[in-house]
């Protein structure tokens, strides 16, 4: 009995067995931990027993060494909420000593598997490969946290890995893993065709990613307040990125709302901001979506967003939009005639509002950490009430958080979350917004 300080854990081992002549043989052993926690991981009941006896016969002309074990394991728990169910880990050894042998075995858990692994020591250095052979994705719920409401439907999943260990060199690994047609609901969304291929390797605590070009996302249908479809996205670099080996983010593609989003890179560490191009987007499928009571706005838009993930301020900085087509604005009869009865001044100038052709727009949008959101509209138009025209130039000034927003949609709830984890977000801090206008 004893401690295993590093992992926090108690440790037993026990066994039997004789050493006679030349042969040595082991004929029973059970060895474990009541826990291994490191990091935000923490494995349940590790123990390590025989299948069958370890023999190692010490000849000089015929060596031999071998044996079978299984490694058992309670539940694996990881601190964001994901459990892996209790695995089994069984594999066989065969070489001529224990500093030199081939190994091969299987390991599964639950459903998850069996990942079949082989390989070989040679007293210095161990290599081996591992196949994980196509299976559901369904059988990865246990992995998704509770929290995020999130039940996986469909897909296949398959991998393949080649991995060294030695003093010289620590652990190094690479292959690729490929998710096929994958499907996930939420309560308040659902994911449908996600294909996913994640070539990778790691060696020296880095991850490379996209080693045989890049890692390629591509997502049929995202369902929610509005539907989007035909998502892409390409990612190739390191992680953690530096200067010399960065990350990349390219081919980010999504046709929504009646036209399309892109951004054509996204580099870590960032200097630069990334340009995302809005294309034909249409405002009336955007109000239908948010359903305001008070107005209703039909027509294009389109403009660019210069992008940041990595500033101290800001996400969006100096963005634009603007209508390429002409647009309309109709403003609720019950919420003009209320302005209208409350205040004469500004019921002047919601009377030119009432239904308005829009033949010029331009609206700059600045967005910060906080999620304060301002736009600040130069709008030129023609108003038709009751049948008479008028010119109208209208300066319009907004302010909104978006986070508030996103909640009150039931929209951004993990958006915020990323947004918040992944963004320069110096603190949060209470949250308002607000908005004027002025009619000249």
């Amino acid at each position: 009995k004893g401690g295993f300080t590093p992992m926090h854990a108690r440790w037993d081992v026990a066994g039997k067995g004789e050493w006679r002549d030349n042969l040595i043989e082991l004929t029973a052993l059970s060895t474990g931990f009541d826990k291994l926690q490191y990091g935000t991981m923490e494995v349940s009941k590790p123990r390590l027993v025989l299948d069958r006896p370890v023999r190692w016969l010490r000849d000089a002309e015929k060596p031999a060494f071998s044996g079978a074990l299984s490694l058992n394991a309670g539940q694996t728990r990881f601190s964001g909420g994901s459990v892996l169910p209790p695995s089994v880990l069984t594999f066989s050894v065969d070489g001529t000593d224990p500093t030199v042998f081939q190994f091969k075995g299987d390991l599964h858990a639950d459903d998850i598997g069996p990942v079949q692994v082989n390989g070989r020591w040679d007293g210095v250095r161990l290599r081996g490969q591992a196949w994980w052979p196509k299976q559901s994705l369904t059988v990865f719920q246990p992995l998704v946290p509770p929290d995020w409401k999130m039940t996986l439907r469909d897909g296949e999943l398959y991998a393949q890995v080649a991995f060294s260990a030695a003093p010289d060199q620590g652990f190094e690994a690479g292959g690729h893993g490929v998710l096929k047609s994958g499907s996930a609901w939420m309560p308040d969304n659902q994911i449908n065709g996600v294909d996913f291929v994640l070539p990778f390797r790691f060696s020296e605590g880095t991850w490379s990613l996209g080693t045989r070009g890049p890692v390629t996302l591509r997502i049929g249908e995202v369902e929610n307040l509005v539907t989007a479809r035909n998502i892409t996205a390409d990612l190739q670099g390191n992680y953690p990125w530096t200067e010399d080996n960065p990350m990349l983010l390219t081919n980010v593609k999504v046709e929504t709302l009646g036209g399309k989003i892109t951004m054509q890179q996204l580099r870590m560490p960032q200097h630069d901001p990334a340009l995302l191009r809005v294309d034909n987007i249409s405002s009336s499928e955007l109000i239908s979506a948010v359903n305001p009571k008070q107005f209703t706005l039909s027509g294009p838009v389109s403009g660019a967003l210069p992008f940041w993930l990595d500033n101290e301020k800001w996400i969006i900085k100096d963005g634009w939009l603007t209508n390429p087509g002409p647009m309309t604005l109709r403003i609720d009869k019950d919420t003009a005639d209320a302005i209208v009865k409350d205040n004469m001044v500004a019921g002047a100038a919601i009377n030119w509002l009432r239904y308005m052709e829009i033949s010029q727009s331009w609206t700059r949008i600045n967005l910060d950490n906080l999620g304060e959101l301002t736009m600040q509209a130069t709008i030129k138009g023609t108003s038709r009430v009751d049948g008479k025209s008028s010119s109208v130039n209208l300066n319009y000034t907004h302010g909104e958080n978006v986070f508030t927003l996103w909640r009150s949609l039931r929209f951004g709830d993990n958006l915020q979350t990323w947004f918040e984890q992944h963004a320069a977000i110096p603190g949060l801090r209470s949250l308002t917004g607000k908005e004027s206008e002025e009619q000249q």
